[in-house]
């Protein structure tokens, strides 16, 4: 059995589509590119394929990561070769590599993402950047949110690791963001954008990187 893992990005109209959507559509790619699947075992077998970490509906992204596994080795570059004639429009395949036998589980080593936003703030940039630099100088940031029927409520600050601000074009804001990701505890960039005053919805927010563990730049 062999374990690929693959890189790839979602712009323009897919950025729509849910991670489960998601899922189901890169099941359909690897069938149309007859790949040769792994399956799960039990009444209900489905393909062995695991993405690193949700990506929310409506972000593009250059930086999703995605492990599938298959039952019979393939030279990397073939299935890169073979996906790609099947990608749909929206979708962009960067590169397919092979994963060492007994490497972490992809999930689990998700900790942080980078994502380049551009919003508006209705008090300008000047103001936009005022409420960053308060932000980050605060030990704690509550930020209140509705998911389905329930109120929920997460402190922000320590999940930001980095914000910058930026004059974007036309008194349009760029904002750059590393927060915290993966199983655990992690931050959605539109809260983050939501609690320092920027309209929403916002104009774009893009994932750049996903930090695995091992690749972070400072210990916080």
């Amino acid at each position: 059995m062999e374990r690929l893992r693959l890189k790839f990005g979602r712009q323009g109209p897919v950025r729509f589509t849910s991670h489960l959507d998601t899922v189901r559509c890169w099941e359909r790619m690897c069938r149309r590119a007859a790949l040769p699947l792994e399956y799960s075992h039990g009444f209900t077998p489905h393909p062995k394929i695991s993405v690193a970490v949700p990506l929310a509906v409506g972000f593009t992204s250059e930086a999703e990561l995605l492990d599938l596994w298959l039952r019979k080795w393939l030279p990397p570059g073939s299935a890169l070769m073979m996906l790609r004639e099947q990608l749909p429009k929206g979708f962009t395949l960067f590169d397919v590599w092979e994963m060492p036998h007994g490497a972490p589980g992809l999930q689990a080593m998700v900790r942080r993402a980078r994502y380049r936003c551009v919003a508006w703030h209705d008090d300008g940039v000047e103001a936009a950047g005022q409420a960053a630099s308060t932000f980050m100088q605060s030990e704690s940031v509550e930020y209140k949110y509705v998911r389905g029927d329930d109120l929920k409520s997460v402190d922000l600050r320590p999940l930001v690791h980095s914000l910058v601000m930026s004059p974007g074009e036309d008194n349009w804001c760029r904002v750059d963001l590393e927060v915290r990701a993966g199983q655990e505890k992690s931050a959605r960039p539109d809260h983050v954008l939501n609690v320092l005053g920027f309209s929403s919805p916002v104009d774009s927010i893009h994932r750049v990187e996903l930090v695995l563990e091992g690749q972070e730049l400072d210990p916080a």
